[in-house]
């Protein structure tokens, strides 16, 4: 009988110790998990303020295109720079606010996994984004230069230096179909390369990457 009750005592305390560890492996997964979240918000609030600052830079060059484009309506040449300025600044600000809803719209309370998905759908964005943003200087700068110049000297450089604005449009068109080709063909041959530059482009989404997949291995061990 005393054999019986002493492993009926051996096996409740076994089961309470059992219940022990349950719950501070439970709080440690907690404040582990606290703490690493806790960084990826700090990581992706540099993103949104980033974004913020992108959207005032792209409102400043929708108000220039807008003036550009009302001051020089009859001068086509004048009047299609004002319109590239003005379509550039709509789309930088286009992609700061997607990015922006998409850090605001993270639900930290979601499963790791779901988190993962939404700061990889974040990292697309800024891959297309920053294509979408690079490329066109290409271009645009020529354009902010005429106007510049008109606005500043009275003097228009398609008339004056009809050359020089005409061939860096072609140099700038070659530049553009160049760096779109050699990045595709980078890609392709060198995805890993890419994908490391990307992470030094986007610093922020990466070390968010990283804070989730140690997340993730924590979960698993």
């Amino acid at each position: 009988m005393e054999t019986t009750m002493e492993l009926d005592e051996l096996k409740s305390a076994w089961q309470a110790l059992d219940r022990r560890q349950e719950m501070q492996s439970a709080l440690n997964l907690h404040v582990f998990l606290d703490s690493k979240l806790d960084k990826v918000r700090a990581s992706l609030r540099w993103l949104y303020w980033g974004k913020i600052v992108q959207i005032l830079f792209g409102d400043a060059l929708i108000y220039s295109g807008v003036t550009s484009a009302i001051r020089y309506v009859d001068t086509p040449h004048l009047l299609a720079c004002s319109a590239f300025m003005l379509a550039y600044g709509l789309l930088i600000v286009i992609f700061a606010g997607v990015t922006i809803g998409k850090v605001s719209s993270i639900d930290y309370d979601a499963p790791v996994l779901e988190i993962q998905k939404r700061v990889g759908a974040l990292h697309r964005i800024q891959v297309i984004g920053s294509r979408c943003a690079g490329l066109p200087w290409w271009l645009l700068w020529i354009a902010i230069l005429v106007l510049e110049v008109k606005a500043n000297l009275d003097t228009d450089l398609f008339v004056t230096a009809p050359l020089f604005v005409w061939a860096n449009v072609a140099l700038g068109v070659i530049g553009i179909l160049a760096s779109a080709g050699l990045y595709r063909r980078w890609r392709r041959k060198s995805p890993e390369s890419v994908r490391k530059f990307e992470d030094q482009s986007f610093r922020s989404l990466a070390n968010a990457r990283k804070l989730l997949d140690q997340i993730k291995r924590f979960e698993q061990s």
